[in-house]
């Protein structure tokens, strides 16, 4: 069994003999977002997955425009996974819903805008789905703010305060997003942009794979 303490490569702990069977030597399609392909790889071999109780300690990019990069690197990486012929299509078909539906975020996010200034009658049952899709999303973003500033950690008001810093970044965050997908979804999807996590500033070269 393979057990997963992220699902980031640098928080990934497995098994000798799962990772030299499954390998993470997987052509330029796996070189872009490496664990997704790793992880739906082993899944198409029969592998199980499982977590891994505890805190890991990981940096976040220091920059917006490394953030940016980063978020279309992963758009683009499990989009090559998505599309890959090593995995059967069959072991991807909620992977690739997710990722098409991240595809589509710039036409749901510009409905904030266009519902306002246009608005056209719509079934209660669409707005429940609508509602319950943002939601989901407004939940995994509180969900991942929330383990990132753990009470543990911070202590209670500055966990609180950063929780809501975070919350007034939404809108910030929604643009970066939306950029992200269009620079993504238009770009070469095998260069590997490498995110700078030192203090000391160096260059940011970008590989092609």
């Amino acid at each position: 069994m393979i057990f997963f303490s992220g699902n980031i490569s640098s928080l990934l702990s497995l098994q000798l003999h799962a990772e030299r069977d499954v390998s993470f030597d997987n052509g330029s399609d796996g070189s872009v977002a490496e664990d997704c392909f790793f992880a739906m790889k082993a899944f198409s071999k029969g592998y199980s997955f499982d977590w891994i109780e505890g805190e890991m300690y990981e940096k976040s990019p220091f920059t917006l425009i490394d953030f940016l990069q980063q978020r279309k690197r992963w758009l683009q990486g499990i989009l090559l996974v998505v599309h890959s012929k090593i995995i059967p299509f069959k072991y991807k078909i909620f992977l690739a819903l997710s990722v098409y539906s991240w595809c589509t975020m710039p036409l749901s996010s510009s409905n904030i805008i266009f519902a306002v200034m246009y608005p056209l009658p719509c079934s209660y049952i669409l707005d429940l789905i609508c509602a319950f899709l943002g939601g989901i999303s407004v939940y995994m973003y509180m969900f991942g703010v929330m383990k990132s500033f753990s009470l543990y950690r911070f202590g209670l008001l500055k966990s609180v305060v950063c929780i809501i810093g975070a919350l007034c970044t939404i809108p910030l965050n929604l643009i970066i997003e939306n950029v992200a997908v269009v620079w993504g979804v238009l770009t070469n999807k095998h260069r590997f942009y490498v995110v700078q996590k030192e203090v000391a500033k160096e260059a940011r070269p970008l590989i092609t794979v």
